[in-house]
């Protein structure tokens, strides 16, 4: 009975031992993971930084769209203006003796 007691025991030990490597293994890996998704973080910092600084302004944007708007106006006054100018110089060139027209 004894050396079944002790059969037994050896291997109950060698399966622990098996199973000790294998978990050993899955922890190195575990930890290998976890240093590269570290360093990967690292490296993706300074870029969601950077995003995050970039995407602050969006929210002032809303405060710009009634000055854009009075901007157009006022550039749509300017054309008109200018094309009107530009209408009554062509017509005094016309109406010049000697001066050529383009």
């Amino acid at each position: 009975m004894e050396s079944l007691i002790i059969v037994v025991w050896v291997i109950t030990l060698v399966g622990a031992l098996g199973l000790t490597a294998v978990l050993v293994a899955e922890v190195v890996r575990v930890v290998h993971h976890v240093r590269e998704i570290d360093r990967l973080a690292k490296v993706a910092l300074p870029a969601a930084e950077g995003i995050v600084r970039n995407t602050e302004v969006i929210a002032a944007l809303e405060g710009v769209l009634p000055i854009v708007g009075r901007l157009v106006a006022g550039a749509g006054i300017i054309d008109a203006t200018s094309a009107s100018i530009a209408r009554r110089i062509a017509a005094v060139r016309r109406s010049l003796p000697g001066v050529a027209t383009r």
